[in-house]
């Protein structure tokens, strides 16, 4: 007997199979059930969600012989067809490799002849975004003056590269990332189905693991009845895709909080060693922290896709939103960084390293501010006013307080000079200068001018180099 894999032996055939996607299933079907079937749909939404799967759907809905119905009989011989892909009334297109103006031409002259067996004829095109702009423009005519009885469904991960004249003339549905119930949800049924023993602890991490897609997930589960004989435990899914368990990360965030740069390379190192890509635990880092962030804010439970232990282990780290609300930042400045570098390892040490250093409150400049009798320049008077800075805007403006956190404040007079380590930082303190001169006025109780600067590049460079020296006990040779 020939296998069948899991994501075709259990592809969702009805739409109350379909995982997810309530608000286009509702659609669909009151579209269905009123007979306002437009002639041109598009299905826009991340890898393995079900756009394809949905369009093969509404294509038996709209020729089964109880049709258009919301519930195909799955009996009559379009249905069959239709499930088996050999309808010559569906006709399914891949965009990436029929991409020119020759393959379009072809599918004008097919759509002039009416639908042999079906009441309509159905053209599907996989990731539609990738035809030229002239296989566009050659689809453009047939989309303004559509031959009746014919219907497009364009399927595509990236509906932005797709011209607007094409984007005009379609009924666009929008899927969305499946969150990790509902995938576990689902790969629980088919375990069920399949007699495959897994732990919940294990499902969950598949899910976690598929990212939001379901297939993905389908996939990885296929993959593991290979892989282990027994029951499938967390610890198959790490050894299978070099995913990391939740302890690595929270040992990893517990770490950077203690500023224990050493002791952040060696479970790095370890995870690393284990198998994980540095790419998947960038991932990891920022979805942890993003999820400490949530609990900061207090946002319902369910919205945070981890379990009850993990939860409770999140709220134990010793980080206030605007600390959290800058490593975030920091990790979104490098995720270009270690996508493309060469060594992404190094990237990634250079991302950990500056969740650390920027932290320093005690970093000062070798340029000391120059005395001046009568004025607030003491390191003791700009501490206050960093400190007292911050306060203000922890509630009303996180993201502010989290640069003031790592900047350094000098006044002089009443000039008050803002140095960060970084554009973004620049940039964001710089649009809010007028709300820094009156909180300011308020603190100092005088009219304040407020400059924010970049740091030179030689301090930062001298800074790391002395923290790396001391780190490493090691000398520099210039």
């Amino acid at each position: 007997m020939i296998h069948r894999v899991i994501s075709l032996k259990y592809r969702p055939q009805t739409f109350d199979d379909l995982t997810g996607q309530k608000h286009i299933i509702l659609s669909l079907k009151g579209a269905l059930r009123t007979g306002r079937i437009g002639h041109a749909f598009l299905f826009a939404g991340p890898r393995g969600v079900g756009k394809t799967t949905t369009a093969r759907i509404l294509a038996k809905s709209l020729n089964c012989v109880e049709g258009p119905t919301v519930e195909p009989c799955q009996q009559c011989q379009s249905c069959k067809e239709i499930t088996l892909s050999r309808s010559i009334d569906v006709v399914e297109i891949d965009g990436a490799s029929n991409r020119g103006i020759e393959e379009i031409r072809n599918l004008r002259e097919g759509v002039k002849y009416s639908p042999l067996q079906g009441r309509y004829k159905v053209y599907i095109i996989d990731e539609v975004h990738m035809l030229t702009q002239e296989a566009f423009n050659a689809l453009l005519k047939t989309l303004e003056e559509p031959p009746p009885k014919v219907v497009f469904v364009f399927a595509t991960t990236n509906p932005t590269k797709i011209p607007g004249t094409i984007l005009s003339r379609c009924q666009r549905f929008v899927f969305k990332r499946l969150t990790a119930k509902e995938i576990v949800s689902r790969l629980r049924k088919i375990a069920d189905a399949e007699a495959i023993h897994i732990s919940n602890k294990a499902l969950f991490y598949l899910a976690a693991r598929a990212d939001g897609s379901i297939r993905d997930g389908e996939s990885i589960l296929e993959q593991l009845t290979s892989f282990v004989e027994g029951e499938i435990t967390e610890q198959d899914i790490f050894n299978l895709v070099g995913f990391l368990d939740s302890s690595f990360y929270f040992a990893l965030i517990q770490q950077v909080a203690e500023k224990n740069l050493g002791e952040v390379f060696a479970t790095l190192n370890n995870g690393i060693e284990n198998g994980a890509d540095p790419m998947e635990v960038y991932r990891g880092l920022t979805a942890y922290l993003r999820a400490a962030l949530l609990l900061h804010a207090q946002v319902p439970i369910d919205m945070i896709e981890l379990d009850e232990d993990e939860i409770t282990v999140l709220k134990k780290m010793p980080f206030d939103e605007p600390r959290i609300v800058s490593m975030l930042e920091t990790c979104l400045e490098y995720e270009e960084m270690i996508k493309r570098s060469v060594n992404a390892r190094v990237a990634l040490e250079l991302l950990l390293s500056q969740l650390i250093l920027p932290g320093d409150e005690h970093r000062v400049y070798k340029d000391k501010p120059k005395s001046n009798p009568g004025t607030h320049n003491t390191v003791r008077e700009a501490g206050g006013i960093k400190e007292e800075l911050f306060r203000r805007l922890q509630k009303n403006g996180p993201k502010l307080a989290g640069i003031i956190h790592r900047a350094d404040i000098r006044q002089e007079g009443n000039a008050v000079l803002i140095t960060v380590d970084n554009e973004f930082s620049q940039k964001q303190l710089q649009r809010s200068i007028g709300r820094f001169r009156t909180t300011l006025k308020d603190i100092t109780g005088q009219d304040v001018t407020v400059t924010v600067r970049l740091v030179e590049q030689n301090q930062k460079d001298d800074k790391f180099i002395e923290t790396m020296k001391g780190l490493f006990d090691a000398e520099e040779i210039r």
